[in-house]
């Protein structure tokens, strides 16, 4: 019992403290709109979700996301100010502490691993530099959150089939419940359970209507929440995405995702990423079958551990990345469970082996390997601290300008694409500034910084400047711009720049979309960001 206590608390502070000085970073990108939205819904709205998106129509468009649970999180985190990151933050952090300690408990009762092994595994899951996107990023959530149930889910489906316990199983199904509701890449789970019982019950046979009568429930609720997704939404999984054109793409990212999952994020150079992958793969087969025989002990002991948490449960985690549309790294969040058990089977291996040099290289092996995310993560979530920096700073500045300005005045924004993309125009509004900025003044930015960065901002952005330069008294014209390191502010006016009324007037009229995204970044790179360089000469 307290070695247990020991290893869970190891567990946590390999979960926690890497993230603990995020806890007050700031909202960036796809948060405003989030945060912006879910916190001002009144505590009665959470069944409504259940039956449409979470998201309304806040990115110019209708998500097919049914996922009330991650929305009831933003409700309760709203209850300490919807303002303030610190709540979401926590939350956050607190299921990637959980997530490592169902981590542990998996490789003890599904890969049956030692102490230490099991310990290493949820270590590394832990520090595993691209979690960093799902822990010091809010809407990161969407994937650790989902993870966390289905991981349970898993968990104590296994402890069931081990001990027999009823509560267990009722457990099981009520965790995949809330993990179909959460996100809708654990449509995987009733495969993953499935996989489990074929590789690991077959020392035990059973009628094969017993075995699979246990599957029923979590079939059953995936087949009506994939209807459910259909009635709303007209798609099962997102198969519209998987055109011909769209799928080679899809296929390419598996590449990248598997790089990002082993050796890092930004880590290796992804140059020389294919070729690491490929030098590794043998590597680790040779591993395992020295191992076995190291150990000479039977071949489903170490194969089929390995096989299923190295190969079956990262290909049910990457399986829906190929509807997804992008590569991203909190994507791979719970394939990655896999890797880093997979990896712990081969130590346990080694770790039992009769050679004394064996277990000690074993050890310095996972020691350095850990030295190595350790250091990647902190890169990575220095990084994500940053992004949080210059987007507090780029609100504040922004609010203080529009405040200070005259009515109706035409102010262009250039705000890091790290810190602000998709934030145009939630984080002008709302809990996060006093009052709507928006209805004060006429804010223009590029595409990506906008919510809707497709027709919608394409018409806005022509509209608006036209209603500006057609008002019979002329108001001000105000570029800002913010360093993405130091979230410094550059600010010129037309007075003091007459070319950018020129640049104004030019703008409606612009071509095509792409155009008119060119032509407001050129009037930075060529107005505004030189004089920030001079400033600070």
């Amino acid at each position: 019992m307290r070695l247990t206590v020991v290893a869970l608390a190891a567990i946590a502070a390999a979960a926690i403290l890497p993230y603990a000085a995020t806890a007050g970073d700031y909202f960036i990108q796809d948060d405003f709109g989030v945060v912006g939205l879910l916190s001002q819904k009144p505590w009665w709205y959470f069944p409504r979700w259940f039956v449409g998106t979470w998201m309304d129509d806040i990115w110019g468009y209708t998500p097919d996301e049914v996922r009330p649970f991650p929305a009831a999180t933003y409700q309760i985190a709203a209850i300490w100010g919807a303002a303030s990151p610190w709540a979401n933050h926590l939350i956050n952090i607190g299921f990637h502490a959980v997530n490592g300690w169902l981590v542990y408990a998996i490789a003890r009762a599904a890969a049956g691993l030692g102490v230490a092994a099991s310990v290493a595994a949820a270590v590394l899951f832990a520090v595993l530099p691209m979690q960093a996107e799902s822990v010091a990023w809010v809407t990161g959530r969407v994937d650790s959150m989902p993870a966390c149930f289905y991981l349970a889910a898993f968990l104590l489906f296994v402890q069931w089939r081990n001990h027999g316990s009823r509560g267990a199983y009722a457990g099981a199904v009520a965790c995949c419940f809330v993990a179909l509701f959460s996100k809708q890449n654990a449509i995987t789970l009733p495969a993953a359970l499935v996989a489990y019982d074929v590789l690991f019950r077959a020392e035990r046979p059973r009628p094969l209507l017993t075995a699979a009568s246990a599957h029923v429930p979590f079939v059953a609720l995936t087949l009506g929440y994939l209807w459910l997704r259909w009635v709303i939404f007209g798609e099962v999984a997102r198969e519209g995405t998987l055109t011909a054109e769209r799928l080679a793409p899809a296929i390419d990212n598996l590449g990248l995702h598997l790089r990002r999952m082993i050796f890092g994020e930004p880590g290796v150079s992804m140059a020389n990423g294919d070729a690491l992958l490929w030098t590794l793969v043998p590597l680790v087969v040779a591993g395992l079958l020295a191992a076995r025989y190291a150990q000479r002990q039977p071949r489903g002991r170490l194969l089929l551990p390995a096989f299923y948490f190295l190969i079956v449960w990262i290909a049910l985690g990457l399986a829906p990345t190929l509807v997804a549309g992008y590569a991203s790294p909190r994507h791979m969040y719970l394939a990655s469970v896999g890797w880093t058990i997979g990896l712990a089977v081969l130590a346990d291996a080694l770790w039992s082996a009769r050679l004394v040099a064996l277990r000690w290289a074993t050890t310095g092996a996972v020691a350095a390997l850990l030295v190595v995310y350790v250091v990647q993560l902190q890169a990575v979530v220095r990084q994500w601290r940053v992004r949080a920096t210059v987007s507090e700073r780029a609100v504040a500045d922004l609010e203080r300008e529009v405040l200070a300005a005259p009515p109706g005045s035409l102010i262009l924004i250039d705000v890091p694409r790290a810190s602000w993309e998709y934030a145009v125009p939630h984080a002008l509004r709302p809990p996060f500034t006093s009052t709507d900025l928006t209805a004060r003044a006429t804010v223009v930015t590029q595409s990506f910084l906008s919510c809707c960065p497709a027709e919608p901002w394409d018409r806005q952005t022509r509209t608006s400047v036209r209603e500006w330069l057609a008002r019979s008294e002329r108001t001000p014209l105000i570029a800002l711009h913010w360093d993405p390191v130091t979230g410094a502010m550059t600010r010129v006016t037309d007075a003091e720049e007459s070319s950018l009324a020129v640049i104004a007037q030019i703008l409606p009229d612009t071509g095509s979309r792409a155009a008119l995204d060119e032509a407001i970044a050129d009037t930075f790179t060529q107005l505004v960001i030189p004089r920030s360089d001079r400033s600070r000469r």
